[in-house]
């Protein structure tokens, strides 16, 4: 009987040791394989880093008096170092229709921008309520527009929120905005969202070289002259004497809004080190003195 409770504790007292040497050997496992993740992490965000400098630098060296689809930034550029590799793409800015513009430095309504904003969401099949409780996000006073809100509706959240009463932080602050939901905002296979399309960095001014059919139709030229657009753009950068030839009406009623060439850019690096990821993204304007960054992300 003694005998028998003897090995039973002995079993039991092996067990447990060969229980505390998996531990131990499973810790260590895991210890080296989070420790080669940080390092390769590392190195992926120091690859995605070089990525976006270079970037910057072939910016940098675009000297021409416009932007277009032909220009040595538009192509994306991939990157092979010993460490790993990286895919860069450079994204014009002003491409997009900057959603801020919609409010004048005085914090008073720009006309022409809530236009070309109405005129979005109607090209897009998206409701026209958008733009009041848009218009109610942005203006300053505390009174609804027939489809907005304001404090009243922000409040019956849980948390509570007040409405930002000016010009948005990023654009990604719309899903906060009544009406402005996932489905309208993320862009669907073939499809943009209406996230892809605003931007809040440019100076207001849609670069008619690059912009999307969508952008071209927000901005009034008909299905038609969109076309020829699309057309002459295949061809050449565009110029106004090539618009006021195929639109001058819709034409002359932009010339404070369109532009030929981009000031702002976003530099996206995709970093790839043995298999560990780092995505990242620089948000620069393009000057005469050189490239000025404005907002580093990390994914």
């Amino acid at each position: 009987m003694k005998n028998g409770f003897v090995l039973i504790i002995t079993v039991a007292f092996l067990a447990i040791l060969a229980a505390n040497a998996f531990i131990f050997t499973e810790f260590v496992r895991l210890r080296s394989e989070v420790q080669y993740n940080q390092n390769f992490r590392f190195l992926a965000d120091r690859v995605a880093r070089t990525g976006i400098s270079a970037g910057e630098i072939v910016l940098s060296l675009d000297k021409n008096s416009y932007d277009w689809f032909d220009d040595v930034w538009v192509k994306p550029k991939s990157l092979v170092f010993p460490e790993g590799s990286v895919e860069v793409t450079i994204e014009p800015l002003d491409a997009r229709f900057n959603i801020n513009s919609i409010l004048n430095n005085d914090k008073s309504i720009n006309t022409q921008s809530v236009n070309l904003f109405s005129n979005l969401l109607s090209v897009m099949g998206f409701p026209s309520s958008l733009l009041d409780t848009l218009l109610d996000w942005l203006d300053s006073d505390d009174f609804p527009r027939i489809f907005g809100a304001e404090s009243e509706y922000y409040g019956t959240f849980n948390p509570p929120y007040k409405p930002a009463n000016g010009p948005l932080g990023d654009v990604t602050e719309l899903v906060f905005i009544k009406g402005f939901t996932p489905e309208i905002l993320i862009s669907k296979v073939g499809t943009p969202g209406l996230s892809d399309l605003l931007t809040i960095f440019s100076d207001n001014k849609i670069n008619v070289n690059i912009a999307s059919p969508i952008i071209l139709q927000m901005l009034g030229y008909s299905t038609d002259s969109v076309e020829k657009i699309l057309n002459e753009r295949e061809l050449r950068p565009l110029s106004m004497n090539i618009l006021m030839n195929i639109d001058r009406q819709t034409t002359s009623s932009l010339t404070r809004v369109i532009k030929f060439s981009s000031s702002f850019f976003c530099i996206r690096a995709v970093a790839d080190c043995n298999g560990v990821m780092s995505t990242q993204s620089l948000i620069v304007q393009r000057t005469s003195s050189g490239i000025k960054r404005l907002k580093w992300e990390r994914n």
